[in-house]
């Protein structure tokens, strides 16, 4: 393992397939139709980012995106032309695109209207997404701890502090915070396409992680991103996949009640 290269696919995830057992024992509820609409603001700084000489289109579509990767729109959300506009500071057309292109990224829903939603997905689609980000983020991490530099680890557990600090602040703020977490060692992997698979995963899933996020649970969390720098510095590949299995396995319940709740109000 520390030579970089895997064998084989145990080798690739050592201490996956426990956590891939626990995922298939809870059967995903029945889906039902889905009624209910939510118009959440968009609760981030965006004057304030830095995106360099882009077209306004793409400024609008990077900002967008970083909202939905971190949590900052809740699902069911609506998200209306004009309003974002004005809110981004420019016209409605390159926020039009923006929407457009992450709908066709599959992460907003286009509505008859000309607004866009934010979908709820179907438990099972959740359950899928999950399988998929134990995967593919246990590679990143498992890479990411045979490369891992001092200089990095440190990042790292500073990443972890600001999430800390951050958890005293609004939900929205603190998922940022938990964002830049994951991604400080998804980065150390230094596999491109593999970051891009998981930005795609959490561009649909980021929305649900308010269900798992709450006040109250993240005590829960920070023991285990506490786990995960702790297994980081310490070049442990199976330590640190461990902490992320039962990070994310962790808001599987949570989540699946959310969809099951938010199925049950629409079909009333």
């Amino acid at each position: 393992m520390r030579s970089g290269k895997f064998e084989s696919v145990a080798d690739l995830s050592p201490t996956l397939f426990p956590a891939v057992a626990r995922l298939d024992d809870a059967k995903p509820a029945a889906p039902v139709r889905r009624r209910t609409r939510v118009r959440a603001p968009l609760d981030l700084d965006l004057q304030s980012q830095e995106f360099g000489d882009v077209a306004l289109n793409v400024k609008a579509y990077m900002v967008l995106r970083e909202g939905l990767l971190s949590g900052a729109f809740p699902p069911d959300s609506m998200l209306n032309i004009r309003p974002l506009a004005a809110q981004l500071g420019m016209s409605p057309m390159p926020v039009r695109e923006a929407l457009s292109r992450l709908r066709s990224d599959g992460a907003l829903e286009a509505l008859a209207n000309r607004a866009f939603r934010v979908p709820v997905i179907e438990e099972s689609v959740f359950r899928e997404l999950l399988l998929l980000r134990l995967r593919l983020e246990a590679c990143a991490c498992e890479r990411a701890a045979v490369l891992c530099s001092i200089d990095q680890a440190r990042a790292v557990a500073a990443a972890y502090q600001d999430m800390l600090e951050c958890s005293k602040a609004s939900l929205e703020v603190y998922l940022a915070s938990h964002r830049r977490f994951h991604f400080a060692i998804y980065d150390i992997a230094e596999m491109p396409v593999l970051k891009t698979f998981i930005e795609d995963l959490w561009l649909r899933m980021g929305p649900l992680l308010r269900a798992s996020s709450q006040a109250t649970r993240r005590a829960i969390d920070h023991a285990h991103h506490g786990a995960m720098v702790k297994a980081l510095s310490a070049s442990d590949p199976t330590g640190l996949v461990a902490a992320l299995n039962e990070d994310l396995l962790d808001g599987l319940e949570p989540i699946s009640e959310y969809i099951r709740q938010h199925n049950e109000r629409g079909s009333g």
